[in-house]
């Protein structure tokens, strides 16, 4: 749990401290951006609200809150650490300080709005604390709020906590509304470790001998169809993905994707065709998409990022800037069908990375694609 401790002497006025805590948070913002830049899919946020420490008879909002946030979207339960001041208003104490530990759960649905929970434990500082009235004690805290998609992993969030104060005499509870914006940070690679565990396809071989197949065969079917996907195997199997029902984590895996011994996408290709040198989806191409994303909300544990390809015709820097436009494209349409942006990442590669060869028509074709990598960090599966 993350500490945050400041000692003033009681002769210390207001000014002072509102100073210390500025100057305190500013430098944790500096280092959150630098230590954790390369985490994935994590974002740092500031806040202002309203803090009602006298919540009898009804609640007084009257105390000036102000607070940092740094969330971890890797995980399904996503981790976050606040730190908030807040100045007090009629109370024996000037300020709080206030360090927490939580855990965000966000609801995926087709809009821009996204609702959440929230639960954590924490310690709450009390500046000018009064023995018997009003003393530092340690809290739990529960909440909901939304989530407003801006731009780019921009986001705005309303929020609203009740928090309980833990062992207090007169202290019983705070009632807190913030607003504010999250700044994602970089992306990075996602590496993952899994306990090692029998391959699944090792146990098929022993049922019936046949050639391990990962990737399958027919690169025309992107969407699932258990009449149409290419692999059989002896054991009941209604996604075709050569991994039985009864070990399979992820049902209904699309067509043309390989898997893991988990029987979970792990890449494949979406067969998407776009207006000729544009980012622009055919409209009889977005049923795929949506098609896509039905399984991505069906299989909330996985981080996805879609990669754009081109074949060679023009200059090798236009081919990579549309690759990456075509690439934003996919991901837009998965976040309006519903797919929440924290798990999309959009990579443009041009003409680097060819599947055929680019002399013929044909070859050209298969090289216009776009592909779909899917990881499955520690604790989402």
């Amino acid at each position: 749990m993350l500490i945050f401790y400041i000692k003033l002497n009681k002769s210390n006025d207001l000014k002072k401290g509102k100073i210390m805590i500025r100057k305190t948070m500013f430098s944790s913002l500096i280092m959150l951006s630098v230590l954790h830049a390369n985490i994935p899919e994590s974002e740092i946020g500031i806040n202002i609200g309203v803090t009602s420490t006298q919540n009898e008879p009804k609640s007084k909002f009257e105390n000036p809150t102000f607070g940092l946030t740094y969330q971890n979207n890797s995980y399904v339960v996503m981790p976050r650490v606040d730190l908030e001041y807040v100045e007090l208003k009629n109370e024996e104490a000037t300020a709080l300080i206030k360090a927490s530990v939580n855990g965000v759960y966000e609801y995926e649905n087709k809009t821009n709005f996204s609702p959440y929970v929230l639960a954590g434990i924490g310690y709450e500082k009390v500046q000018g604390a009064v023995e018997n009235v009003i003393e530092s004690h340690a809290f739990v805290q529960g909440g909901a709020g939304l989530r407003i998609d801006i731009k780019e992993g921009y986001k705005a969030r309303l929020e609203g906590r009740f928090l309980q104060i833990l062992g207090g005499n007169n202290e019983n509870h705070e009632a807190i509304i913030t607003g504010g914006l999250s700044i994602p940070l970089s992306y990075a690679k996602r590496v993952v470790k899994r306990r090692p565990r029998p391959i699944v396809r090792q146990q098929i071989v022993r049922i019936k001998p046949i050639q391990p197949i990962v990737i399958r065969s027919n690169p025309k079917i992107i969407y699932s169809n258990v009449n149409e996907c290419s692999i059989k195997i002896s054991a009941p199997d209604l996604d075709r993905d050569g991994i039985e029902d009864r070990l399979d984590q992820c049902p209904n895996t699309p067509c043309n994707f390989s898997v893991d011994g988990y029987g979970c996408p792990v890449k494949g290709t979406l067969q998407i065709n776009f207006t000729n040198n544009s980012a622009e989806i055919k409209a009889y191409s977005l049923d795929k998409v949506n098609e896509f994303a039905r399984f991505l909300l069906q299989n909330k544990g996985s981080m996805i990022v879609i990669e754009g390809h081109t074949d060679s015709v023009g200059t090798s820097r236009a081919n990579l800037a549309l690759s990456h436009r075509r690439a934003k494209s996919v991901v837009k349409a998965l976040v309006r069908a519903g797919v929440s942006p924290a798990r999309l990442h959009a990579k443009g590669k041009g003409e680097s990375m060819p599947i055929a060869s680019n002399k013929t028509v044909e070859g050209k074709a298969k090289n216009r694609r776009i592909e779909a990598m899917l990881s499955y960090p520690k604790g989402r599966r």
